[in-house]
């Protein structure tokens, strides 16, 4: 009997948008079909390449939790990559820390490369159900461009989708693919 209330309260937990590990960290599984489940509902499918999700250490601080995703293609870089995090006081989300976490990630990839970033300008934008914050970055040097978009959906917890491009990106494709994102249990910020 105290295992059926045990898993009853786990299920319970998990519908509610609830979190099933200590410190607030959401459970994100990779499903049978490629896609990433988290446990508010919310499911993350898999990129339109032949790939898979693969999960890379996380990070954490007194103040957020993160998990780290690539999306890995046979034989190529990342198509995209995600960061699914958890603010552990409970504040309301704002983007605040992720726009900081994108732009550390140009600036450590850029410095990393040997590329000049321009500035990051972030825009609102709605995709799919969901609002996200967007940029475009162009890193360069006198021989080579890459560009960075980053998309944030900014909610608890947020996604934050970044992927590098070798060439100009093309008009529509990242948004395409994150309308396809089922935001579920979503509170969202500003």
């Amino acid at each position: 009997m105290r295992s059926i209330i045990a898993l009853t309260l786990f299920l319970l937990l998990m519908l509610s948008g609830g979190s099933a590990k200590p410190g607030g960290e959401p459970t994100v599984i990779i499903t049978d079909t490629g896609s990433l489940q988290l446990s508010d509902g919310t499911m993350v499918p898999p990129f339109p390449k032949a790939g898979n999700w693969t999960k890379l250490q996380g990070k954490s601080s007194d103040r957020h939790e993160t998990q780290h995703f690539i999306y890995l293609a046979p034989n190529e870089p990342p198509a995209i990559e995600l960061y699914v995090t958890t603010d552990k006081r409970g504040d309301p989300p704002d983007g605040v820390f992720e726009v900081g976490m994108v732009l550390g990630f140009v600036q450590g990839f850029a410095s990393k490369a040997g590329l000049t970033p321009e500035k990051p300008v972030f825009e609102e934008k709605g995709i799919g159900s969901g609002k996200v914050k967007r940029a475009l970055v162009k890193l360069s040097d006198n021989r080579r461009k890459l560009w960075v978009q980053a998309y944030i959906f900014v909610r608890r917890p947020s996604l934050t989708f970044i992927a590098i491009r070798a060439q100009e990106p093309v008009p529509g494709e990242i948004e395409n693919y994150l309308s396809g994102v089922v935001l579920k249990g979503a509170r969202t910020g500003r």
